[in-house]
């Protein structure tokens, strides 16, 4: 009991420092745009999930944590929205707020049902398939916006495609997810080179177009998760013809 208080204090701390502190700093005192320092906080709570897979020996403990957040990030936004200190400190695309705590929400139940699946549930699973499938949508999800925002100027027309976001961004969602999950694969998962560079090329022009189907933020969730069970699918075939 002493060691999950000390885990979620460690971990509180964690999104104190980079949802809060960081977030005054950039914003407040460095005058950084908001649409950067929502990315760098995205990026930040993308980092969170190693604390969670690896501070917590059994995985329902990191759900309890996961469960906790949902609850404390629903009802202190919630509250903090109302005050004029809200759009100060924080950066929300929503005028009256409520974007911000919508997405923290996606993130954390998209961390829990990662964790259920991948760490508990299927069959050969292995935790860094959701290592990979966070870290994948933390910074193809950033890049998409920010090149999209900057250089974007092809809007995706295609039926059901969310036409706000630009083929310039999604290009580089595409690029983004092939360059960190082959090196993720290579080098932390110790994936044999030629499966890591199949499936990196399988999947990354699926979550390009993954990402451009999904309205509304619904890509916090969406997007992750359909790389993870992308991924296990492709790395299933490999074992099962005896490959891995």
């Amino acid at each position: 009991m002493v060691e999950f208080l000390i885990n979620l204090l460690i971990i509180t701390s964690y999104f104190a420092i980079v949802l809060g502190l960081l977030s005054v700093l950039l914003k407040v005192v460095f005058k950084v745009p908001k649409e950067i320092v929502r990315k760098v906080q995205h990026i930040g709570y993308a980092l969170s999930i190693f604390l969670f897979l690896y501070l917590f020996d059994v995985w329902y403990h990191a759900l309890i944590i996961n469960a906790i957040f949902i609850v404390f990030i629903s009802t202190g936004l919630w509250l903090f929205e109302k005050t004029r200190y809200y759009k100060i400190y924080f950066v929300d695309r929503e005028t009256l707020g409520g974007e911000l705590k919508y997405s923290l929400i996606q993130a954390q139940l998209m961390f829990a049902l990662l964790i259920f699946f991948f760490s508990w549930l299927l069959p050969r699973a292995q935790e860094y398939i959701i290592v990979i499938a966070v870290m994948c949508w933390g910074v193809g999800d950033a890049l998409a916006a920010l090149i999209g925002r900057r250089f974007g100027r092809l809007k995706i027309n295609m039926f059901g495609a969310d036409h706000k976001k630009t083929w310039e961004g999604s290009s580089a969602m595409a690029v983004s997810v092939f360059l960190v999950m082959i090196l993720l694969l290579l080098f932390y998962a110790g994936i044999v080179w030629w499966v890591a560079l199949i499936a990196s090329l399988v999947i990354a022009p699926l979550s390009m177009l993954i990402e451009a189907y999904a309205h509304k933020g619904t890509d916090t969730l969406i997007l992750p998760l359909s790389i993870a069970f992308l991924l296990y699918g492709i790395l299933m075939i490999f074992y099962g013809i005896g490959v891995l």
